[in-house]
């Protein structure tokens, strides 16, 4: 009986305690002919419980962790241009991130796939075998992590200027409207009025907007050009808006510079001239020859690098660089003799 009693006994004592211990772990053996200690199987159960379950699970971690594309489009509207623009789609693909954990020995530390392109014998792949192609995975804290879509948002995009003003011809308005995950933004980049929303965003693209005040813009680099060097070192330009600019000043920045063949072009005078707004303006140089950093030379050939600001209201003033004439043999004039 009593025999039988501890038999009863340790078998309900081993069912309720076996719940505890992992699903690998192994019992010491039980032989019953020759008695049980309960506290050494208690003490075991216990060991056993503590240690940590070495089991790999395939199941895949999902980390904290999205982000999303940013598609932006450009709308440049001219002065003479339509105030309404066409549709352009915008696309922004939502990215999430998987995570499988990873037994020892880790994958190298950066991602990289080992020599052969097989990740060592034992290394745990997501359902189906195979990482996506076009993501590499990485490793991070004892997983192997990628990027893989999950979603893909879409709307369209427009813009309109209602009650648009008047623009000088050289003029525009550009904006950018950008989709990021859900959510649509304009951005106005450089326009000639400041404008306010009047419709658009949250979920409708199609942008309509109003002005507000005007704004001055950058002149037109192109607005005055060089028309030549003479030889006798005479610089004549041209001014395209001149007339949109009467009463207002004009800056002309200049270097009269020698072409060095073979080596470092020197700079013989470097100024800044005012004038009054005109469709032309002439600059002898041989006026500051008093100011050159050396003479000019017969037969050598120079030219004259030049930018320009507007002063004034119509336009910022920003200097704008321009370019270079072409190089042009100096000549001097020819000198008279009186009888």
């Amino acid at each position: 009986m009593k025999t039988a009693a501890s038999l009863i006994t340790t078998m309900a004592l081993a069912l309720v305690l076996s719940s505890a211990i992992p699903a690998r772990a192994e019992l010491p053996g039980l032989d019953f002919d020759q008695g049980i200690n309960v506290s050494d199987l208690l003490k075991t159960v216990r060991e056993k419980a503590a240690e940590p379950q070495n089991v790999a699970q395939h199941a895949p971690v999902k980390a904290l962790y999205y982000r999303q594309d940013q598609d932006c489009a450009s709308f440049t509207i001219g002065a003479n241009d339509s105030p309404q623009t066409g549709e352009i789609w915008l696309r922004s693909t939502e990215w999430v991130e998987d995570c499988y954990p990873v037994p020892d020995p880790h994958y190298p530390p950066g991602g990289h796939y080992p020599p052969g392109g097989h990740y060592p014998p034992g290394g745990y792949y997501p359902p189906g075998g195979h990482y996506p192609r076009d993501t590499n995975p990485t490793y991070r804290n004892g997983q192997n992590c990628y990027e893989r879509p999950y979603r893909t948002y879409e709307e369209r995009a427009s813009l309109t200027i209602r009650d648009r003003q008047q623009l000088f011809p050289w003029e525009y308005d550009s904006f950018e409207i950008c989709l990021q995950g859900p959510w649509l933004s304009l951005r106005q980049r450089e326009t000639a009025y400041e404008y306010k929303t009047v419709q658009g965003g949250s979920n409708d693209g199609r942008y309509v907007v109003a002005p507000i005040r005007k704004l001055a813009m950058k002149p037109d680099p192109a607005g005055i050009l060089a028309q030549g060097l003479s030889p006798n070192m005479a610089l004549t330009l041209k001014d395209k808006w001149a007339s949109y600019y009467a009463g207002e000043q004009t800056v002309l920045i200049l270097k009269l510079r020698k072409d060095v063949p073979n080596w470092f072009d020197s700079t013989l005078l470097e100024k800044q001239l005012s004038f009054a707004a005109a469709g032309t303006y002439a600059v002898d140089f041989q006026a500051y020859a008093g100011e050159f950093s050396q003479k000019l030379e017969a037969g050598k050939k120079y030219y004259v690098e030049y930018s320009f600001k507007r002063v004034g209201s119509i336009s910022k003033a920003d200097v704008m660089k321009v370019g270079e004439t072409g190089k042009t043999a100096y000549q001097p004039a020819p000198t008279t003799f009186g009888r």
